[in-house]
């Protein structure tokens, strides 16, 4: 009992992160990560030199990867393939693909273990799994530091350690090193808004500023830079004309780059038309709207906590249920003192990501003739268990031992689980 209160949460982290990331890397068969092909076109670009893709290519080249997906031993061939001759090559890839838009930061980890471990091996196999790799210790090294940063340390480290996450974090996929950057950016500003006892300094200030101008450049995270406000105005001068002059910068800079971006729209979408019917037909899309949110919530709670493969891999609802708990619990031992103001600001800004985001699928890509609007995933949401950690907290008196081992052993047993049905 002595002991686990000693051990702190960022190396429990570390080490069941690691052991699990690792464990799953090699036993999750290539391409069964949801969209794992196209991340690995855009990880081949960008380690090619390619940071800005805005080709108006043929994407019915794309469809190998998909083919791969279904047989994931036809990797074998992948580089003999028609159109993918000098993928592992980093020739000129000349085609448009489903992640073109993405931006190279988030590929730079995976990229890096691509060009290095191509000097000496030719196996697409250890390339790929060279790639997962770099994108691992990525991801456990930026969480690492935002368990250690933040207060809310327990929920960070529950939310670490949910399998999706790791799954994700392991993964070549473009969402390792976002869910990672969103650790990070939170924590450095819960950090200051609840525990840096002084004024921020102008250092503060311009390393905030400097990763809120990054968070753009990152998928959907920029809406998260409205955390800033949580900031007491006694720790940070000028706060409102500050973050005002952000939010305008970054908002200029993220409809200039979106709309230099390739973004995928699907067949048979008219984004203009559907722009001009929230205007003309408010009700329609407003019931398409609520019958989403009421059919699919559950769906984007579960498969941000726990479902793995293309999301065709679903675990027993109990053990998620009791994750879900376990994060919940999490804020008895934290104990942050929190202001209901706080509270409301971060459930707004929580179902403002949420809306835009289903607002996004509607506008590009879900079919009309659906009374439901479909392509958000729950692993979209992670990173907001992490701002939503201000939310749960509360003044229970709980004994802090007895409740660690019993969430630990919920984190281990749904992680073997997982491991298990992978």
């Amino acid at each position: 009992m002595k002991f686990i209160d000693k051990i702190k949460a960022e190396y429990i982290f570390l080490i069941l992160g690691g052991l699990f990331g690792i464990l799953f890397l090699f036993i999750t068969p290539v391409f069964q990560v949801p969209d794992e092909p196209m991340h690995l076109l855009r990880a081949c670009e960008v380690a090619s030199g390619i940071l800005h893709n805005n080709k108006d290519g043929d994407i019915t080249k794309d469809i190998l990867p998909i083919a791969l997906k279904q047989n994931y031993s036809m990797f074998k061939e992948f580089n003999n393939k028609e159109h993918y001759t000098d993928l592992f090559e980093f020739k000129d890839l000349n085609y448009t693909h489903n992640n073109s838009g993405y931006s190279f930061l988030l590929y730079i980890p995976s990229a890096i273990g691509i060009k290095i471990t191509s000097l000496f091996s030719h196996n697409p196999y250890t390339i790929f799994y060279a790639a997962r790799l770099f994108n691992l210790f990525s991801w456990l090294a930026l969480i690492y530091f935002a368990i250690k940063l933040t207060p809310f340390k327990w929920q960070y480290m529950i939310c670490a350690l949910f399998p999706m996450t790791v799954y994700e974090g392991m993964s070549i996929s473009a969402d390792s090193i976002n869910i990672g950057f969103a650790f990070l950016y939170t924590a450095f500003i819960f950090h200051f808004a609840y525990v840096k006892k002084a004024s921020l300094s102008v250092k503060d200030i311009i390393l905030l500023a400097a990763m809120t101008i990054l968070s753009v450049f990152f998928k959907g995270l920029f809406i998260l830079s409205l955390l800033l406000f949580l900031i007491p105005n006694e720790k940070f001068r000028l706060k409102y004309l500050i973050i005002s002059f952000l939010l305008a910068l970054g908002g200029m800079l993220q409809v200039f780059v979106s709309a230099n971006s390739y973004i995928l729209i699907a067949n048979d979408v008219d984004i203009t038309a559907r722009k001009l019917m929230i205007i003309n037909q408010p009700l329609y899309v407003l019931r398409l709207f609520a019958n989403t949110f009421l059919h699919k919530s559950s769906f984007y709670l579960q498969s941000s906590i726990f479902r793995l493969g293309w999301l065709d891999i679903e675990p027993n609802p109990i053990p998620v249920v009791l994750l879900f708990y376990a994060y919940l619990a999490g804020s008895c031992l934290d104990k942050i003192k929190v202001k209901n103001s706080d509270k409301l600001l971060v459930l707004t800004i929580n179902e403002g990501f949420i809306l835009l985001t289903v607002l996004l699928y509607y506008l590009t890509f879900s079919p009309l003739n659906n009374n439901i609007i479909i392509g958000a995933q729950g692993r979209y949401f992670i990173p907001l268990f992490l701002s939503f950690a201000v939310v749960c907290q509360n003044s229970l008196n709980i004994q802090s031992n007895k409740l660690k081992i019993s969430i630990l052993a919920i984190i281990l047993f749904n992680l073997i689980y997982a491991a298990c049905i992978i």
